[in-house]
């Protein structure tokens, strides 16, 4: 039996890209430890808090981790895998129906353990279809794990006004995973503005802490976290944040979530260009680096 920890969400796409040639036998079994938390737990506290909860999370994923394996070490053909949001999936091939059995036997234990008993383990089907959206899901919450590290990084924290202030020319940040409208929106702001764009909640934190933009256009409707769920993480990071939110829809109800959420706007898509350059001239970073003009410029030319 293989076990993976480093990159293992990378390992397991190969795996899952593997059994389409030769899938018969083998047996996957997922144990949830991931849904012992909520998605915007780790976004509670300070850097510290934070930091310690992603730490004590893993601890004892650890610590099951090495349960399942040491259960599982005599099975021959298959790899056990530690993703990066602690979940533990083992897939394998029983080489006999005693093996087959004994598998099933330590998966319904490991599944009913102090340790394990609040999560969801289930058997999968045989369906790799299944398989590849788990991959597709671990990739992506690699990503979130890597954001709320760097939401732990203190240091980088505390710099984000300092970067921000001594910077010569105004950033944007786009979040936004539809490409016409993202492309839309770079195309208006790019004359006058340098641009970061992301594509999902995940990547929108890590890039609004590395880049420390004057503004932020933020989609609601994103995967992986929500836009509401990525405005509180940026507003905890960076309290003067200025984000407008964007989306197709304008219900009172989101519009008053993400103002109580500290969203400096709300722009319904598609956005026109002189909304969105209104919009962008609100920032007081812009307003103080003396940009402003320029865009309120670009507003008047026919």
């Amino acid at each position: 039996m293989d076990s993976v920890r480093d990159s293992a969400e990378h390992h397991f796409v190969e795996k899952v890209e593997s059994l389409k040639a030769d899938s018969a036998g083998w047996m996957a079994f997922r144990f949830g430890l991931s849904a012992r938390r909520e998605a915007t737990d780790f976004l509670k506290g300070d850097g510290l808090d934070t930091l310690q909860k992603i730490e004590s999370a893993r601890r004892q994923a650890l610590s099951f981790f090495d349960s399942v394996r040491d259960r599982t070490r005599d099975i021959k053909e298959g790899t056990l895998w530690l993703f990066a949001d602690n979940d533990v999936v083992l897939i394998a091939r029983p080489a006999n129906a005693a093996e087959k059995q004994n598998l099933l036997r330590q998966f319904r234990d490991l599944s009913t353990q102090n340790t394990a008993k609040s999560i969801p383990c289930e058997i999968l089907p045989s369906d790799l279809y299944v398989l590849q959206k788990i991959a597709d899901e671990k990739l992506l919450s690699a990503r979130r794990m890597d954001a709320y590290a760097a939401m732990a990084d203190s240091p980088r924290v505390r710099s984000i006004a300092t970067r921000r202030k001594r910077r010569g020319d105004p950033l944007v940040l786009i979040v936004e995973d539809d490409r016409f409208t993202a492309s839309y929106t770079a195309s208006i702001l790019s004359r006058n503005y340098d641009l970061v764009h992301a594509r999902t909640g995940e990547e929108a934190i890590i890039a609004h802490i590395e880049h420390a933009p004057d503004a932020v256009f933020l989609d609601i409707h994103l995967p992986g976290l929500s836009g509401h769920e990525v405005l509180q993480a940026i507003r905890k990071t960076d309290p003067h944040a200025f984000v407008v939110m964007l989306s197709v829809d304008s219900e009172k109800t989101g519009v008053l979530s993400a103002s109580e959420r500290g969203a400096g706007g709300f722009l319904k898509k598609p956005v026109s260009k002189d909304r969105l350059l209104a919009a962008v001239a609100k920032s007081p970073f812009i307003r103080r680096s003396g940009n402003v003009d320029l865009c309120e410029r670009e507003t008047t030319t026919p």
